[in-house]
């Protein structure tokens, strides 16, 4: 199964919102994964077991190097939501 990280400043806000629309997708496309949420100062290479990460708030580059990260912007604005919901999928069935 895989794993997504939703990933904001304090890991309870945005990264909820994130779940709430990720858990909807997923439901809809019949697709399997553990969400875990996170705030931003857990991100550490070698504690990751991620497959791929949504965030709202900026990465650190030593993760963005190792790790597939997609913004979650989009899912908050409404603005692009496609796009991340089509990246996600392509990445979740690789």
């Amino acid at each position: 199964m895989k794993i997504i990280y939703l990933v904001c400043a304090t890991g309870i806000a945005t990264s909820t919102m994130l779940r709430v629309k990720i858990e909807d997708f997923l439901e809809q496309k019949g697709i399997e994964a553990e969400l875990h949420q996170y705030r931003v100062a857990e991100m550490f290479p070698d504690r990751i077991t991620a497959d791929v990460i949504v965030a709202t708030t900026q990465i650190p580059p030593e993760v963005e190097e190792q790790f597939k990260v997609i913004s979650g912007l989009p899912l908050l604005t409404g603005i692009g939501e496609d796009q991340v919901f089509e990246e996600l999928e392509k990445v979740l069935k690789e």
